[in-house]
């Protein structure tokens, strides 16, 4: 493929947009952290690795919202486009 037939997919947002897609990244890497714990607490033997469970319920339940708020946010202000290459 050619440079000029490359097309460009990036998306510009608005800063509340931006705002909440880091939050949910950080919720999503919170998760993962409690998995790779919970993961360590079992393979190191250790039988009170349940603790987790709740933590990562919890974890799990900021995450979702985190994401439907971002998701959410997009739909209502619609401030996520496609650079010039393409329509919204």
């Amino acid at each position: 493929m050619s440079p000029t037939e490359c097309s460009v997919t990036s998306l510009a947002y608005c800063k509340e947009a931006k705002q909440l897609l880091d939050l949910f990244s950080e919720t999503v890497h919170e998760l993962i952290g409690l998995h790779e714990e919970q993961f360590q607490s079992i393979v190191g033997g250790d039988f009170d690795s349940t603790r987790f469970d709740d933590l990562i319920h919890m974890a799990n339940q900021r995450k979702h919202e985190a994401k439907y708020a971002y998701l959410n946010h997009l739909e209502t202000h619609g401030c996520s486009v496609y650079d010039a290459t393409h329509e919204k």
